[in-house]
């Protein structure tokens, strides 16, 4: 087996431990067969000799696993991990300059988000773009290095090129993501006269896509997502509100800022419809329905005599504030609250497939958007509360057992 062939099936193992790990499964080596070219006996191989007890775990049995700390492994790292080697290998200074342009990235990504979810920073929008181009520049020369070599990142072996020679080279022209970039530089440009709190309603939409776009672009070079095995509740930045008015922002910065601010609307607008991708925009949506169940919508309405009580009840809320925990972050808050029992993986998943609170897409306990769960308070709550009962969380466990052997 050639060298790139062996990485690349190792690779494909990556991304199935981390799927598991990201849904919480409990799996089988024959599970990991059907995502991998591996064989059933190089599975088990690879599992006892280099990933046992150190990211893979027994759950309840000798042949069922979960994962735990692969997702925050890149690509490299993990080819690392399963190396046959006992020798580290010494990495080439193109390596070592990629590794750093990505870890900078990383950096300006992260305090991008830090910096737009601290409300006390008068100046936080323009901060984040600031920092988000940077983010992107960094990331985007990183790719340009593996790809093309050490000059291609230069103009004159000194001078580096700039982000947006760096997007020409990596981005087709009319992609919605490129766009996106574009009208993000622009903004970082242009931040005396764009960059106004009135227009974070609009920007942040723009904000959003950025950052969605940045996951996906950092998953794809390094095979692990941005911030695995960290609070991701920060990269939630839309925030609704009414179109700013144009003469406001004449009185308060000036008839420059008006006439840049009602151009940079009227051409913002225009290509989020001409181009009706989530990757240049996020639109903010509230949908209306008739329906018996009230989790199925976001406005509910009651019929009653004579019009009465055909009132909106509720509208969209903001799932960081009602359901803020992650997975992860849920058992680290349970195990905080309590010392009945030290709760891992396998035991939450029991519990809500006991409780049927997996099959809750949204609920007051549990809130599901992106294909990944969250847990409200109310969920913390009931859960610490009921491990005060006799085997109750032993119970659940039986429950998940005899469900998987079912399966």
């Amino acid at each position: 087996m050639t060298q790139v062939v062996r990485q690349n099936n190792q690779l494909a193992l990556a991304e199935a431990l981390r799927e598991f790990e990201e849904n919480g499964t409990i799996f089988t080596a024959e599970m990991i067969v059907q995502r991998t070219p591996y064989t059933k006996n190089s599975i088990n191989k690879y599992i006892n000799e280099k990933l046992l007890d150190k990211y893979v775990f027994h759950d309840g049995c000798r042949t069922k696993y979960r994962c735990e700390g692969i997702s925050a492994l890149s690509n490299d790292q993990f080819l690392a991990v399963m190396s046959q080697s006992t020798k580290a290998t010494k990495k080439t200074p193109e390596q070592q300059f990629h590794e750093k342009l990505v870890g900078r990235s990383l950096d300006a990504f992260t305090l991008a988000l830090e910096v737009y979810n601290r409300p006390s920073m008068k100046n936080r929008v323009e901060a984040f773009a600031i920092l988000m181009v940077n983010a992107w520049e960094l990331l985007l020369k990183a790719e340009i290095l593996k790809v093309s070599g050490y000059e291609k990142v230069f103009y004159d072996g000194e001078r580096s090129i700039s982000i947006t020679d760096a997007v020409k080279q990596r981005i087709q022209e009319k992609d919605p993501v490129r766009i996106n970039l574009e009208t993000l530089i622009e903004l970082r440009d242009q931040a005396i006269h764009l960059l106004i709190p009135e227009l974070q309603p609009q920007l942040s939409r723009l904000f959003q896509a950025t950052v969605l776009n940045y996951q996906t672009r950092y998953r794809n070079e390094m095979g692990n997502a941005p911030l695995a095995g960290q609070s991701v509740g920060m990269l939630s930045l839309v925030v609704d509100g009414p179109a700013p008015e144009v003469a406001l922002i004449k009185k308060h910065y000036g008839k420059h800022a008006a006439k840049f601010v009602a151009k940079f609307i009227k051409r913002f607008d225009e290509t989020t419809q001409e181009l009706d991708s989530t990757e240049f925009s996020i639109p903010i949506d509230y949908r209306l329905a008739l329906v018996k169940r009230e989790d199925a919508s976001d406005l509910s309405l009651s019929a009653g005599e004579g019009g009465e009580g055909a009132i909106i009840i509720t509208k969209t809320q903001d799932p960081d504030k009602t359901h803020p925990y992650h997975q992860k972050e849920a058992l680290e808050e349970i195990n905080k609250r309590q010392s009945f029992a030290s709760i891992k993986s396998g035991a939450f998943q029991a519990v809500l497939h006991k409780h049927k609170i997996s099959k809750q897409k949204k609920s007051d306990m549990r809130y599901e958007i992106d294909g990944r769960p969250r847990y409200s308070e109310k969920f913390i709550r009931w859960f610490v509360e009921n491990l005060k009962q006799p085997k109750w969380l032993e119970a659940a466990k039986e429950f998940r057992r005899k469900q998987l052997r079912e399966n």
